[in-house]
């Protein structure tokens, strides 16, 4: 269904902590070379004119304003704002607000939300982030709905679950609230309100004289339409792919591989992660949509995104976008948080998701190190497909680059279509099935992610904008730099591991860390700690939990190319305790010369390592490994291929030879 999602898995040839590729071809996405496919969707159609508008600001009341009477174990409830309620399982009271482990439960008045709605606003405040349950009437059923609240005060809307079916719910008679965390928390509730809104058409479409913008109500609000209105090219409207639910613009997530609670399915025949994805999953279910808001030139939408590898699971994760159209531009901006309580490793995150019409054949980025001043833009005219060759689909950002956007552009007619998203490292950029076909719902199709290595974290948000824009290569760029400053991304610098190629000066075939010295050099740290060790006179690379351990030589960064046809072996001193916890140990050196510019499963060599307390010389034979060829970009050291916390090497020198 989505070759997509190789869209997804492509990714990630850094997917699992921080890896370019997971070191473990077995099982890891990038590494599987077949993808199935779905069918085409079809034609998008116009929105209503009645379409949710913006939610009513409440000033929520302090808590000694409410009227409160005790009456056993049950309370009852004025808001100053006029709600009336009962409130039961709370274990203390301090006016409204009820602290309560468990569950806590509000009766409603039975006549004041009888009328028929598909979209609730509850107003509270929370200690802790909540599930809610709202129970209502809906086909003649009572149903509990469930939802996520964030701590602190505010709001939250949400609609029915059957709202883009037509049908309406009536008679909202209880909430119920607990934290999803197992913890007291305290709760009030200041106010509830309802509307019965129109069913929205399928694609909702915002436009100005420049642009005409759709989203994808029954696919989470993902982009699936944006028309360039300047465009003259014959046959071309939509610029944007919507063959899948894998396709669009749209957010993706990757998080733990398992865990007691979470097990992933099976994708592209390799068992899979967790992988909240925007659109839905590969069987084609759609993400769940929560809430609409439209206005003349914005729209926001959130959604409760669907399990990639499973067959109709929605995640415990909210993603937010509100899309806004300027007049020579499109500004995104993005939400994803999170509720699951579990920890997630360090993963290669699409930041967003980007897929076109594959009639934009030819990629362009900037790639130096003197950004935003007109200097030489890099492009590929002939990618190949990122799923099967990740190595030469990835292009790493040098350290000092602040002009990280990219654009797919037809070659011979200088058009195309661009995003740029602040604060990212890496670009991972293909094609499928390239035909040139300027059909918005064809296979074929060119795809970008600009890429970060980032560990969600429960219950805290990442938060990321970007913009898109279209035209000429120039034109691009030029809207790109007036606006080049409109956000920092600080959230993308959370919670995050940097891959960006260092500016060396200097030889750095031989590395020596006897000293200290040359530590700062070892990039792109996945699940490792790394300190000098003075007694040992070494570098001492620590595991971490995850188990994709792994540090990156960044050969390609020093000022003279270091070239295949000079070294012939990589030389490594290294020492591991005898009191580490695996009785035996392998290494992956992941090679990346020529085209090949970040670790590939194919283009990769495994050695045995000695476990003694005494130090060895590893010699890898490089010249006869048929990818040893044109210039040395960098070398992936996965120091331990399997490992426990904790688990240490120490490395005296790195050195080609």
């Amino acid at each position: 269904m989505k070759h997509t999602k190789r869209h997804l898995a492509l990714l990630l040839c850094l997917c699992m902590a921080a890896a370019a590729v997971a070191c473990n071809p077995t099982v890891t996405p990038e590494d599987t070379t077949s993808v199935p496919f779905g069918t085409t969707t079809e034609a998008p159609t116009e929105a209503p004119t009645d379409i949710p508008t913006e939610t009513e600001t409440i000033v929520i009341p302090d808590p000694e304003d409410y009227e409160v009477t005790v009456n056993g174990d049950t309370a009852s409830v004025v808001s100053p704002l006029g709600l009336t309620y009962t409130m039961t399982g709370y274990t203390a009271l301090d006016n409204a607000a009820a602290t309560f482990r468990g569950s806590l439960t509000y009766t409603l008045d039975p006549e004041a939300f009888a009328a028929r709605f598909n979209r609730f606003t509850l107003y509270y405040t929370a200690s802790a982030p909540m599930k809610l349950y709202v129970t209502y009437v809906e086909r003649g059923k009572t149903v509990e709905d469930m939802f996520y609240l964030d701590a602190g005060e505010g709001s939250f809307s949400g609609l029915n679950a059957l709202f883009l079916t037509g049908y309406t719910a009536r008679d909202l008679t209880a909430l119920r609230v607990e934290p999803c965390r197992d913890e007291a928390a305290t709760f009030t509730l200041a106010h509830l309100t309802t509307r019965d809104l129109d069913k929205p058409a399928g694609t909702i479409y915002v436009e100005n004289e420049r642009f005409k913008l759709g989203v994808e109500t029954n696919w989470g609000g993902a982009v699936s339409y944006l028309e360039d209105k300047a465009c003259t090219i014959s046959g071309v409207g939509n610029l944007v792919n919507r063959h899948d639910t894998g396709r669009l613009i749209q957010q993706s997530f990757y998080g733990v591989q398992e865990n007691d609670e979470y097990k992933p399915g099976v994708s592209f025949d390799v068992k899979w992660r967790y992988n909240p994805v925007q659109g839905g999953d590969q069987y084609n279910n759609p993400s769940r949509l929560i809430d609409l808001v439209v206005t003349e030139n914005s729209i926001y939408v959130k959604a409760q995104p669907q399990d990639w590898s499973l067959d109709n699971a929605l995640t415990p994760s909210y993603m937010e976008n509100t899309y806004t159209l300027y007049d020579d531009r499109v500004q995104v901006d993005n939400r994803f948080t999170d509720y699951s309580g579990w920890e997630h490793p360090f993963a290669g995150q699409e930041l967003p998701a980007f897929y076109t019409i594959s009639f934009l054949d030819k990629f362009v980025w900037y790639n130096g190190e003197d950004p935003w001043t007109g200097d030489t833009l890099t492009s590929k005219d002939n990618l190949p497909f990122w799923g099967d060759h990740a190595g030469e689909c990835t292009f790493i950002l040098r350290e000092k680059n602040t002009e990280t956007w990219c654009a797919w552009i037809n070659s011979i007619a200088d058009y195309g279509l661009g995003v740029y998203a602040p604060a990212i490292d890496q670009l991972k950029a293909g094609r499928y099935n390239y035909d040139g076909s300027k059909s918005d719902v064809a296979d074929s199709t060119g795809y970008v992610a600009p890429v970060n290595i980032l560990r969600m974290v429960s219950f805290e948000a990442i938060e990321y904008s970007y913009l898109l824009t279209a035209g000429s290569t120039e034109s691009i760029r030029e809207t790109f730099t007036r606006y080049k400053d409109f956000t920092d991304n600080a959230s993308l610098r959370k919670n995050y591991q940097s891959t960006r190629l260092p500016s060396i000066e200097g030889d750095i075939s031989s590395l020596d860390f006897t000293t200290g010295k040359n530590i700062s050099l070892l990039t792109s740290l996945s699940d490792t700690t790394v300190i000098f060790d003075e007694a040992e006179g070494a570098l001492k690379l620590t595991a971490g939990s995850i188990g994709d351990v792994n540090v990156t030589i960044p050969y390609g960064s020093g000022n003279t190319p270091l070239s295949t046809d000079t070294y012939t072996k990589l030389i490594i001193e290294y020492m591991i305790p005898v009191d580490n916890a695996k009785p035996s140990y392998q290494s992956d050196i992941f090679i990346c010369t020529g085209n090949i510019k970040a670790p590939d499963g194919n283009a990769r060599i495994r050695v045995n390592l000695v476990k003694d307390g005494q130090y060895h010389v590893l010699e890898v034979d490089l010249a006869n490994n048929p990818y040893w060829n044109g210039d040395i970009n960098l070398i992936r050291f996965d120091y331990f291929d399997n490992s426990a916390a904790g688990d240490v090497m120490y490395v005296k020198s790195i050195s080609l030879g």
